[in-house]
């Protein structure tokens, strides 16, 4: 390989900013004519696909309107590749540009060109080692002896420039982060985690993948989260042992950032990340480990397709995306172990139904998928003394601990006096109603309480009796596939008033029959009317005919709920032989 060559292969693989005019760059080339009295200046960057003009003032035309021109009529590479000022008094008698079509093409006779480097974030200062991002520039279309003032003046509006530029991108990585910290707060699970720096690196970071993987001490490894977005050959799609010789193991192991500006450097370092699996090895990449104080939580691997010159200066940026997204796994893991501690609380709330001689008994609780996970909602199925048969549904104000805990007093009470006393719905609802105050137990409900009789040995059917204290009424599917609408003039909700009289209401349910009854979170959705919501329930219900209880309840909560219930919801049915 030649000079020429191995000095292309040192460029970067693309630029920092588009082939496209930009005000504060035409400026700059506008400032760089003025004060060094050229035709020509020009903020460039270049890379292994050419040269492109963020500013130009004074290049001919295409080149002026098109901002860019093939590598071959570059005189700024060799600024980028030298990391110096290059300067040229007669470009046809400098053995190094001689043959340049931008002599020709350009009118590039004279020329002086110093480098821009990105400035310390935190210094304001540019490190001379720094990659070079871009060239300012004067030319002039005739033989030209540079002083030492002029090219002072031109390292001076060089520095300006690159400070300009360094701004530039301070002000996106800002957004970034706090696009980032704005949007992670919404993230309730390792898997919104990774949702959502997937989708601000890709939005922000020029195309960035970014992949989630968290720690597992007892196997000592790293396990990816959903969704998986990484290169193999770099955070690897399968579990990665932390003794595995690859970027984001050693990452974990090390405890820092590992940065690679391009493929060859991670090679170098990791020579069995080779790109030899099904996805081609990055082109430049990041591996930050996700730290909570002592504790590893995983590690953060961010992808580009093309080399990233300026992934080192960028180091602050990578360290702050490393906090916010080790925050929001923090939150995402004590999110889940309430959320698993509240629902086992509420399951553990609900009863172990009984086989019932006669009917077919079948409950589901789905959780409000955004909420704690526990609320007031509950079912209960009691056998009687004399055989009948005791239906509860009942929801009790609020989404919380507080809500379930007053709903277990409230279930108690009403199983104990169900199994006490076989008395009419009516009866057993209005001694909870006086027993609440009088036990301290403070709290609102719905319910409804139903009480299924024996068996008519005439007409097969039984005798349903309930009262509805506030809730939504239940629903019969019929044997013909039709449905009835148990409504009744509403009472009021247990728990406002003592001594409250409530009404009883009764219907006698034929062989073959299926009675639903639910908490409003199978009803009520955002922007839908209760009434609308009830037709819903019916029109799938009727389509659930010849179901057994456990299928129908099933159907139900996937096509009227979904995976995203708004609220808690306990669904019973009872299926009539």
């Amino acid at each position: 390989m030649d000079d020429a060559a191995r000095a292309e292969l040192s460029l970067a693989a693309s630029t920092l900013l588009p082939a496209q005019p930009d005000p504060d760059f035409d400026r700059f080339a506008r400032l760089g004519t003025t004060a060094l009295g050229t035709p020509v200046a020009l903020v460039s960057m270049v890379s292994r696909e050419g040269q492109v003009f963020p500013g130009a003032v004074g290049l001919p035309q295409p080149w002026q309107s098109t901002r860019s021109t093939p590598l071959s009529h570059s005189f700024c590479q060799h600024v980028v590749t030298s990391g110096k000022t290059f300067v040229v008094e007669d470009a046809r008698l400098e053995p190094l540009v001689a043959g340049s079509p931008a002599i020709p093409d350009l009118g590039v006779v004279a020329y002086a060109g110093a480098p821009l480097r990105l400035t310390d974030p935190v210094t304001g200062q540019v490190d001379p080692a720094s990659p070079v991002v871009g060239v300012l520039c004067a030319i002039d279309d005739r033989p030209r002896r540079w002083t030492q003032e002029q090219l002072e003046v031109l390292q001076d509006l060089a520095a300006a420039c690159s400070a300009e530029l360094s701004l530039r991108l301070l002000e996106e990585r800002t957004r970034l982060l706090l696009s980032l910290a704005e949007t992670l707060g919404a993230a309730r699970t390792a898997g919104e985690v990774a949702a959502t720096v997937a989708a601000v690196t890709r939005a922000r970071l020029g195309g960035a993948r970014s992949g989630l993987l968290l720690h597992e001490p007892a196997h000592r490894r790293l396990r990816p989260v959903e969704p998986a977005t990484v290169p193999q050959a770099s955070a690897q799609r399968d579990v990665v042992g932390l003794d595995a010789p690859l970027p984001a193991a050693a990452a974990a192991r090390e405890r820092r950032s590992l940065l690679f500006a391009d493929g060859r450097s991670l090679r170098a370092a990791f020579p069995d990340a080779d790109g030899s699996g099904p996805l081609p090895l990055p082109a430049a990449s990041a591996y930050l480990p996700l730290l909570a104080g002592e504790e590893l939580l995983g590690v953060l691997v961010l992808v580009w397709d093309s080399p990233r010159q300026t992934l080192e200066a960028e180091a602050d940026v990578w360290s702050a995306l490393a906090r916010f997204t080790a925050q929001a796994v923090v939150r995402a893991r004590l999110d889940a172990e309430r959320r698993s501690r509240a629902e086992v609380l509420q399951r553990s709330l609900l009863p172990r139904l009984p086989e019932v001689e006669g009917l077919l008994v079948r409950g589901r609780y789905l959780p409000a998928s955004r909420e704690e996970s526990v609320g007031g909602d509950w079912y209960d199925v009691v056998v009687q003394p004399d055989g009948d048969v005791a239906l509860v549904i009942g929801d009790v104000a609020g989404h919380d601990v507080v809500a379930a805990a007053t709903m277990g007093q409230v279930r108690g009470l009403l199983r104990a006096f169900v199994w006490d006393r076989p008395e009419a719905p009516p009866a057993l609802v209005s001694r909870l109603d006086r027993a609440l105050p009088g036990l301290g137990v403070e709290g609102l409900a719905t319910l409804v309480l139903a009480r299924v009789g024996a068996r008519d040995p005439l007409t097969g059917t039984r005798r349903l009796r309930w009262t509805n204290a506030g809730h939504p009424p239940p629903l019969l599917l019929l044997p013909d596939g039709s449905t009835r609408l148990l409504s009744s003039p509403p009472d009021l909700l247990v728990g406002l008033l003592p001594e409250v009289v409530r009404g009883e209401h009764s219907v006698d349910v034929p062989a073959g029959s299926t009675l639903l009854l639910y908490t409003d979170g199978l009803i009520e959705h955002r922007g839908r009317s209760l009434a609308g919501g009830i037709e819903r329930a019916r029109a799938v219900l009727g389509r659930c005919a010849g179901l057994p209880p456990a299928q129908l309840l099933d159907t139900l909560l996937t096509e009227l709920v979904g995976g995203h219930a708004e609220d808690d919801c306990a669904l019973l049915a009872v299926r009539f032989p």
